[in-house]
C-alpha cells in the first residue's frame, strides 16, 4: 500500500480509490486485476466532502474511503455528505464491527474506523471486494433492466413472423448481453467466493465479513439462475428466427425454380409452336 494511504493519528483522512482501465500519468495501481476484464486500481488524495457531484462521479467506478483514526472515535463523526440520487437508491450500506474494527459501506463511499498499522490490509481487502462486488451489481442492475426485453421476446421462442425477421439484430444484440453477462459472472465468481490468497490475514478477516455480510453466496446463485432463464429463451428464439430464416429462403429458392421451369417451359413451347408452323 502507498505510503499515503497511512492513518495519521488525530485527524480523518479521505482517499478516493478510481477504478481505471489504463493508469494516468504520474500514478501508480494500488492493485491491479485481470477479471472479468484488466482493470487498475488507483489512489488520489482527495477531499471527496467537496467534489462528489452526482453528474462527475460514477459510483461504479470510484470508492472514497473515510479513515477514522483512533478505534474511540465514534462513526456518528465523520464528515456529512449530502447523497446524490444514485445514493439515495442504491442498497442499504453493510455495517461491520469485530475488534478494533469498524466499517461502513455502500456504493462509492466506505468509512473504515481501525488501528492505524491496519488501514494498509485493511484498505486492500475493501478495495478487492469493492472491485469484484461492483461487478456483480452491474450484472444485477442489467437483469433487471432486461426482464421488460425478455417479456417483449419471448414469444419469440415457439412463433416468428416475417415481421420479427427486422428485429433479429436487435435480439442478437440482447442475447450477446446475456453472453458477456454470464462470461463476467465465470469470471468474477472465484474472487467472489473468497478473498485473494495474497491478501494479508487481516484482510482475509474483512474480506471474508463483507461477502458474508453482502450475501455474496445468495446473489451468485440467484443471479446465475436468473441468467439461465436469459440464456434458455434467447437461445430457443435464436433458434426458431434461423428456421424461420432458413425455411424462407427455402420457399423462396424453391419458387425461383418453379418461375425458371414455366419459362423453360413456355420457351420450349414456342419453339415447337414455331418449327411446326408451315
Amino acid at each position: 500500500m502507498n505510503e499515503s494511504a497511512q492513518v495519521i493519528s488525530g485527524r480523518t483522512r479521505e482517499l478516493r480509490i478510481s477504478f481505471v482501465d489504463e493508469i494516468p500519468a504520474g500514478h501508480f495501481p494500488l492493485m491491479t486485476f485481470r477479471d472479468p476484464a484488466p482493470c487498475y486500481a488507483i489512489l488520489t488524495e482527495a477531499t471527496p466532502t467537496a467534489t462528489r457531484e452526482p453528474a462527475a462521479n460514477d459510483l461504479d467506478n470510484i470508492l472514497d474511503i473515510f479513515l477514522l483514526p483512533s478505534p474511540t472515535a465514534p462513526l456518528a463523526s465523520q464528515p456529512a455528505i449530502s447523497e446524490s440520487p444514485q445514493e439515495k437508491t442504491a442498497p442499504p450500506p453493510l455495517f461491520i464491527k469485530y475488534r478494533s474494527v469498524e466499517l461502513t459501506l455502500r456504493p462509492g463511499l466506505a468509512t473504515l474506523q481501525c488501528d492505524p498499522d491496519q488501514a494498509d490490509s485493511l484498505i486492500s481487502a475493501l478495495v478487492e471486494f469493492a472491485h469484484y462486488e461492483r461487478h456483480l451489481r452491474r450484472i444485477e442492475t442489467e437483469i433487471a433492466e432486461g426482464w421488460p426485453e425478455l417479456d417483449q421476446d419471448k414469444c419469440l421462442a415457439f412463433e416468428v413472423t416475417p415481421a420479427d425477421l427486422d428485429r433479429r439484430p436487435i435480439v442478437g444484440g440482447r442475447m450477446n448481453r446475456v453472453l458477456r453477462q454470464r462470461i463476467h459472472l465465470a469470471r468474477i465468481e472465484p474472487h467472489l467466493n473468497q478473498p485473494a490468497a495474497a491478501l494479508p490475514a487481516a484482510a482475509h478477516k474483512l474480506g471474508a465479513e463483507l461477502r458474508e455480510k453482502a450475501e455474496i453466496e445468495t446473489r451468485l446463485g440467484t443471479v446465475d439462475g436468473q441468467l439461465e432463464v436469459f440464456e434458455y429463451i434467447y437461445e430457443l428464439s435464436s433458434q426458431r428466427m434461423g428456421e424461420y430464416k432458413a425455411a424462407r429462403e427455402e420457399h423462396t429458392l424453391e419458387w425461383i425454380i418453379i418461375v425458371l421451369l414455366v419459362v423453360e417451359s413456355l420457351m420450349i413451347l414456342a419453339q415447337l409452336l414455331w418449327k411446326s408452323r408451315p
